[in-house]
């Protein structure tokens, strides 16, 4: 991995909250689940702060809603944060406007999860590879040169050039996946957010695609925020992790430390349910009883201590703050300020 000292993508207190609308079936919804709230709000994203450097894989995990994928919405601009800072080498652009995010866009791609869902199927391929190119590079009308580059990209990512004459539904997960990469490639971004890319292709494509993405940030020098929440797939492909619960990041580290020594109890207990070829004896086992609180109404304290085996009194009464405890791994536990409490 090439990395620089200034970063890519810095992320400072990012919040998104989500007011609930005021007709009546929203009221009703949320008197039946038992909350009263006059102005109820989703409290997705609470303060997230990271940095990703030049040619860095960070891998963003966690049990569904627990709101990796907001934030990736978030820095992509798809939603306008509440509040915080999202710095794309080095500008501000958490509350840009649509006309002002525009050039941002040439610095900044998205691959979403769903690659049928995210391609035009109206449009060939030449077209959807084509058009954010012609968009951001409006030196480029020589349709020539277009489609040399069009060629080129869909041939860096394992396409023929015989299939840029095709429409979406002619080709594969795996395929359609490779056309938002080669999309993705067209404006020569330095920061690409992959939302969960390969969780809809079978085992076999995800690796190929996983190591096309890896390729491809070491001859273009890319920067990558990862989602998942497949931890195989995370340690195969991530430099570096966060882990995320109901809207907060409880710990970050770089893969090999986070995977040796994981030290909050959620992502500990992540571990010891992920699959694995080791006999159990080798693994830790942390079960976790109850559901994931809701996102309107956050626990006090830690927001896990509903779920930890290890949770008390403190934890009630004080958040945790997210604290280096070296190696270049954080943690928000009061664990780790009292480990004689870790039993396990």
């Amino acid at each position: 991995m090439t990395t620089t000292s200034s970063p890519v993508l810095e992320v400072r207190d990012l919040q998104m909250h989500f007011a609930i609308g005021g007709g009546i079936l929203d009221r009703l919804r949320v008197g039946r689940g038992g909350f009263k709230l006059d102005n109820p709000v989703v409290h997705a994203v609470n303060g997230v702060s990271f940095s990703i450097a030049q040619g860095e894989i960070m891998a963003l995990v966690g049990e569904s809603g627990c709101g990796k994928s907001t934030v990736a919405k978030s820095i992509a601009r798809i939603y306008k944060p509440t509040g915080g800072e999202v710095r794309i080498d080095g500008e501000d652009i958490a509350q840009y406007g649509f006309a002002d995010m525009l050039p941002i866009r040439s610095r900044m791609q998205m691959i979403f999860q769903d690659p049928y869902a995210s391609l035009n199927p109206r449009q060939r391929v030449r077209d959807i590879v084509a058009e954010p190119l012609l968009e951001q590079r409006k030196e480029a009308r020589d349709r020539g040169a277009v489609r040399d580059e069009i060629a080129a990209l869909l041939a860096r990512v394992g396409l023929n050039a015989e299939h840029a004459g095709r429409y979406p539904h002619q080709f594969s997960g795996g395929q359609r996946q490779r056309i938002g990469i080669a999309r993705a490639l067209s404006v020569r971004p330095d920061l690409i957010v992959a939302d969960e890319p390969v969780s809809a292709l079978d085992v076999s494509i995800q690796a190929q695609i996983l190591n096309l993405m890896k390729d491809l940030r070491d001859e273009f020098g890319l920067a990558y925020l990862f989602i998942s929440h497949d931890l195989s797939v995370v340690h195969h492909i991530a430099d570096s992790v966060g882990v995320m619960y109901l809207g907060f990041i409880v710990e970050k580290a770089p893969r090999d430390v986070l995977f040796a020594r994981p030290r909050h109890p959620y992502t500990r207990a992540l571990l010891s349910a992920a699959p694995s070829i080791k006999p159990k004896r080798d693994k830790e086992e942390i079960t976790l009883s109850g559901e994931v609180p809701s996102a309107l109404a956050l626990p006090s304290g830690c927001c896990f201590r509903t779920r930890c085996p290890f949770a008390w009194d403190r934890c009630a009464a004080e958040r945790p703050a997210l604290q280096d405890i070296g190696d270049g791994q954080a943690v928000a536990c009061h664990l780790i300020d009292e480990p004689e409490r870790d039993t396990a």
